[in-house]
């Protein structure tokens, strides 16, 4: 992306954020924060495109969800939120929207290299505790608390994206509303 400066209007809210950064812009794509019917500007307000048109936010995929309803396109972080909140699992099918290909989430490469596979809605626990210390090998135990801690985390790294988000919200409003950084 070249040194553009960035408005968007959310869809489903008709909240109009900017001007946005392209790096700003690159991680609310990455934070899986930009929809399909959003809205984008680059020329002052002037124009908009749908964010699929854009193509550094690699809006590339369709996600063919249970009831058959297609989704997107999206991009990746999309598809990884959807796992790690249970809206979809490994055996979704995924339409790449470059090549017209259909594949099965579970095969492809950057579903094995991402952390989001481990915390899905099957695999999340909920008030997870230490295991019952009577029972298990001492191997198998320091695996399951391994496995638990792992999904902890997962859990809280994912409450504290939410919350940078609030902030980054609260930011641009404040930025709006006043012209300038808050200190």
């Amino acid at each position: 992306m070249s040194n553009r400066t960035w408005h968007l209007i959310k869809a489903a809210t008709n909240e109009e954020y900017g001007p946005l950064d392209e790096d700003t812009l690159l991680q609310f794509a990455s934070e899986a924060k930009i929809a399909p019917m959003d809205k984008l500007s680059d020329d002052g307000r002037q124009s908009w495109r749908r964010a699929p048109m854009i193509r550094e936010l690699q809006m590339d995929w369709l996600i063919q969800m249970p009831d058959q309803y297609l989704y997107g396109p999206t991009n990746v972080a999309t598809i990884q939120e959807f796992l790690a909140t249970g809206q979809i699992d490994e055996n979704v099918i995924l339409i790449d929207c470059t090549d017209g290909g259909e594949s099965r989430l579970g095969e492809l490469d950057f579903f094995q290299a991402s952390p989001q596979h481990v915390r899905s809605a099957h695999t999340t626990l909920i008030g997870a505790q230490w295991p019952d210390l009577e029972k298990g090998s001492g191997d198998a135990l320091l695996h399951q608390r391994v496995q638990i801690l792992e999904r902890q985390l997962m859990e809280a790294q994912h409450a504290l994206d939410e919350k940078e988000r609030a902030i980054q919200i609260l930011r641009q409003q404040f930025l709006e509303a006043t012209g300038r950084e808050p200190l």
